[in-house]
């Protein structure tokens, strides 16, 4: 069974349902509320869990009650939190996350400082099959990738904006995973030929998620193409965090580049048809029964 370690931000998340976007200046009703753990390290680490791997996840969490609702979580989820670091006097990070009727989220975060500057005290043999860090934590990104390219284990990167402040952990990555607003903040822009550039740039295999719309790839040489899995849109909130856990989960597995990006549009696919209200994350069954 395949181990991963997943680094990054760890949050909460206070979602609120509403019919529509809110205007300025006015006030607006929900239709419901939810606390549920958030940031792309949990909820990736989630997702791989729930597709039947091992997961460590590392990060912090602030000595308050989020921190041990989120705690709490991770042992129902079955989730390592041994890299998992409690730092006192600051908060957890939170996210107000609005939800609207077509799934569309918008989300406004807020994180002490403090948690883009701790160290991970992480021991020698890398004890991982691969690696998956985001850019919101860009020391430990660099420390996990560094162990992982001296093992020759995948590191992937979830490039997510601002995207240069992890300049040195891009350069290690074997594999890097930009949203639209993470290649056009590296970039410029957000299409084949950015993604191109990027690619080229940095020297390794990137992909750019958008949504909907399907997967690009590209490897420096050439541009591959994933179409998305059409489904009904209950709610894109971590969509993104469960694609690429699955994705990093199949490179672990052995799997082609083209194969893990395809079987990723089929978790995220699975995440995107459930509510908000759902805790159940698709299994490995579920994900390869998905056609596409």
């Amino acid at each position: 069974m395949p181990r991963i370690i997943c680094a990054g931000l760890i949050a909460v998340d206070l979602v609120f349902e509403v019919a529509q976007y809110p205007t300025a200046g006015t006030k607006n009703r929900a239709s419901t509320a939810h606390l549920i753990p958030g940031g792309g390290a949990m909820n990736a680490a989630s997702a791989i869990a729930g597709l039947g791997a091992d997961v460590c996840l590392a990060g912090a969490v602030g000595r308050d009650e989020f921190g041990t609702f989120l705690r709490k979580k991770m042992d129902e989820r079955q989730i390592d939190s041994t890299h998992v670091l409690v730092l006192p006097g600051v908060r957890t990070p939170s996210s107000t996350v609005l939800l609207t009727p077509n799934g569309d989220r918008t989300i406004i975060n807020h994180r002490d400082q403090a948690f883009s500057a701790f160290d991970i005290n992480l021991p020698e043999p890398f004890g991982f099959d691969a690696a998956l860090v985001d850019t919101r934590w860009p020391d430990g990104a660099l420390r996990i990738l560094e162990a992982a390219q001296r093992a020759g284990k995948p590191g992937v990167v979830d490039a997510e904006a601002p995207v240069k402040i992890a300049s040195e952990a891009l350069g290690l990555a074997t594999h890097i995973i930009f949203s639209e607003q993470g290649l056009t903040d590296y970039i410029g822009a957000c299409d084949a030929l950015a993604l191109k550039a990027a690619a080229l740039r940095l020297g390794t295999w990137c992909a750019v998620t958008r949504g909907a719309s399907s997967v690009l790839c590209h490897d420096g040489r050439m541009k591959i193409e994933a179409p998305a899995v059409p489904v009904n849109v209950q709610n894109t909130l971590g969509a993104g965090d469960v694609w690429h856990g699955a994705f990093t989960l199949a490179l672990a597995r052995g799997r082609r580049e083209i194969d893990a990006v395809k079987w990723a549009n089929a978790a995220a696919s699975l995440k995107v048809s459930r509510p908000v209200r759902s805790e159940h994350f698709p299994t490995a069954a579920e994900t390869d029964a998905v056609k596409r």
